[in-house]
């Protein structure tokens, strides 16, 4: 960029900030010359009680219009409010230096924490997970009930029985419970694919023990959240994190545990002639 192109703001953002450092009442030794030498360029003034009694010396400062670092991350809601909009960065150099037991050779590290403080943050990648609360539950016993138990009234629950599936049957249906063994899981949290072998839907006329209809291997369970209380070897389970957020979706029918509607719009579920859609419970694509 040429002389004649820049800004009144491009040269502000090229000075360097001023710097204001506080002994917080002379509990850490200050090196106003180390930390002069480490920020080169930057005015380098000190306080004693700046928070406090000399709270006017920041007022000022950041009345400036140049760019203002504080070596206080305690005091920095007081700061902010008395700054206004000023530009002012904070950093800690009380806790992480001044305060240490070298605190009398910190001044270049001061610096250094200063300096640091100044320089832009870089851009953080990051993942958009989203959950609607549809939660598999895969369990080998009375546990895993149990546990459906717990959550039902938070998060839209089904339970899954590894073989041989020995449970009593529920006096009421409060959440489906099937049988089945996971072969594979991968996926993230709101977009986990499970692949299922002996699955198999219960017999309403269950007496004793749930007794469940025929299974079939290879179907596929899609849900927010797993929780394995089987007790299995977590490496059949090949759980990924994935980058991208979007979800596999099949044309082949969908068969749902029955169950009662509920509150969530997270609505899963396509069915066969042989099973109404009825909400949200994860799907099992056969």
């Amino acid at each position: 960029m040429d002389g004649a192109t820049r800004t009144a703001g491009d040269e502000m953002a090229d000075r360097p900030p001023n710097i204001l450092i506080c002994s917080c009442e002379d509990t850490m030794p200050l090196d106003g010359s180390a930390v002069g030498r480490g920020c080169r360029g930057a005015e380098v003034l000190t306080a004693r009680q700046l928070c406090r009694a000399e709270l006017e010396k920041f007022r000022a400062a950041a009345a400036g219009g140049e760019p203002l670092i504080v070596g206080c991350t305690q005091e920095a809601p007081l700061f902010s409010e008395v700054a206004g909009s000023a530009d002012v960065t904070y950093a800690n150099i009380r806790e992480t230096a001044g305060w240490s037991k070298d605190a009398h050779a910190a001044g270049p590290k001061m610096a250094a924490l200063l300096a640091a403080a100044a320089e832009p943050a870089p851009e953080v990648p990051f993942v958009s997970l989203n959950s609607e609360g549809v939660i598999l539950i895969y369990g080998r016993d009375e546990q895993a009930i149990e546990a459906g138990n717990l959550l039902k009234d938070h998060l839209d629950v089904t339970v899954m029985i590894t073989p041989p599936a020995g449970v009593a049957p529920p006096r009421v249906t409060d959440f489906p419970v099937v049988k089945g063994s996971i072969r594979l899981a991968k996926g993230y949290l709101g977009a986990f694919e499970l692949t299922v072998d002996g699955y198999a839907l219960p017999v309403p006329s269950s007496r004793g023990a749930l007794n469940f209809a025929a299974a079939r291997d290879g179907a596929v369970s899609r849900c927010d959240l797993v929780l394995d209380i089987s007790g299995g070897a977590c490496s059949r389970h090949e759980i990924s994190l994935a980058a991208s957020t979007s979800r596999a979706t099949s044309p082949s029918p969908t068969i749902s545990a029955p169950t009662r509607a509920r509150k969530s719009s997270a609505a899963r579920a396509a069915s066969t002639s042989a099973q109404p859609v009825r909400s949200h419970r994860p799907a099992i694509t056969l």
